[in-house]
């Protein structure tokens, strides 16, 4: 049965993010809301 294949081969793994809202660039700096798990002054690496 191809659903039931469909199903074994399903990948369950689950990927938790925390995005937020970048408000300002300048200088190396960035102002940016919503990092709930970040604390001010903290050094944040960004994907290009």
């Amino acid at each position: 049965n191809i659903i039931r294949e469909r199903i074994e081969q399903y990948n369950r793994e689950v990927k938790i993010v925390n995005t937020g809202t970048v408000l300002q660039v300048g200088d190396g700096i960035a102002r940016i809301h919503g990092l709930d798990e970040v604390m001010a002054g903290e050094l944040v690496e960004f994907e290009e």
